[in-house]
């Protein structure tokens, strides 16, 4: 007799039960406003406790390199291993005592998250870049210079479902409040300026985000932006005092396989492969000793392969009067050069970035 129950109402949930049989559960990702097949899904089961059940997927493979994710608090999470998952589904023995727990395609990154970070760095200034379609607050970060000689931009989750871009993001802000010499050079005279989460409801409602009908946050920089984010932002990108000598979007990339396991660079419509050339040059000698290092080779010019599409935040800011350069990092979800992905490692790469970034700008 089913005892368990499965939901996704927390932030970040996303999930379709479609039936229970003993300790079966077929069930499948809610792809809501996203037309074209996606893979994120997020759920949590309670009163399973000592037992054995097997969660079978019913859309596709919904599984990256590292398979799904657990946590038994909904705070700690482990990837349970690709090994794992037969016929599209995986089975869990839940632990005695254990009444809740909770299962993700990935690693999260919420806005709790993101307030634990900014409690822990109580330097970064932050304030309102606007208000969602849904209501809640658009968080802007900045970091001011001593003396600004000009400003950088990082936006992360475009696309919602793309958490590991966060973690990223938190180690590049803690390069500017760290102690080295390019801490100091950024601390001198660079701006750091962050949208954590482009797209904030759908991070917090758990949508894919990803291709949402009719386009996404990271196809809106158009002539009338329809989100409300995307409008603030390119209002307020020349209020904020310097000039902007540098935008990075970071993302997550596709399910997993080839280059979806490494992280790699995107260039933008305008011709500035140059520029990025010697940026990814310094990171990837700066990257060499971290866990998840980084090949300047990693790079996929626009009008190469999927990277076509011209209505992007980095077509936006790298067309800019000012002509920053803008360049999209692309992080893997689970696994990326034979490693498994980490908020550790990921952190350690976004400082490697920023240490790049104070070396370019330099």
């Amino acid at each position: 007799m089913t005892t368990f129950t499965i939901d996704a109402d927390f932030p970040g949930g996303n999930i379709l039960v479609e039936g229970i049989d003993g300790e079966t559960v077929t069930l499948r990702q809610d792809p809501r406003d996203t037309p074209e097949w996606w893979f994120y899904w997020r759920f949590r089961v309670r009163g399973a406790a000592g037992r054995t059940l097997r969660f079978l997927f019913t859309d596709g493979d919904v599984f990256g390199a590292r398979g799904p994710c657990v946590s038994l608090d909904g705070q700690k999470w482990r990837w349970l291993g690709r090994g794992i998952v037969r016929d599209n589904g995986f089975a869990f023995t839940f632990p005695p005592g254990k009444e809740e727990v909770y299962f993700s395609f990935c690693l999260p990154y919420q806005e709790s998250h993101l307030h634990d970070f900014l409690a822990a760095y109580p330097r970064i200034q932050t304030d309102i870049l606007t208000h969602s379609e849904g209501g809640r607050a658009v968080e802007h970060l900045a970091l001011h210079a001593a003396n600004c000689r000009g400003k950088v931009l990082f936006t992360a989750r475009h696309h919602a479902c793309e958490s590991m871009a966060n973690y990223v993001l938190e180690g590049l802000f803690a390069v500017w409040m760290g102690h080295s010499p390019d801490a100091n050079f950024l601390r001198n005279h660079i701006d750091f300026h962050a949208i954590p989460f482009m797209d904030k409801d759908g991070v917090e409602n758990g949508d894919q985000g990803k291709c949402r009908f009719p386009h996404d946050h990271n196809r809106d920089y158009i002539d009338a932006p329809r989100y409300a984010s995307v409008r603030a932002l390119t209002s307020a990108v020349d209020s904020w005092r310097g000039p902007l000598l540098l935008h990075i979007d970071l993302h997550c990339p596709w399910i997993r396989d080839g280059w979806n396991e490494e992280i790699f660079a995107v260039g933008t419509k305008a011709t500035q492969d140059e520029k990025i050339h010697v940026l990814l040059t310094g990171l990837a000698a700066l990257s060499a000793g971290d866990p998840l290092p980084f090949s300047a080779e990693q790079y996929l010019p626009f009008g190469v392969d999927w990277n076509v599409e011209g209505a992007t935040s980095t077509n936006f800011t790298a067309t800019h009067p000012q002509r920053p350069l803008a360049v999209v990092f692309e992080f893997p979800y689970a696994l990326a050069g034979g490693q498994t992905v980490t908020p550790h490692r990921a952190r350690l790469f976004g400082r490697s970035l920023g240490k790049a970034i104070a070396r370019f700008l330099h």
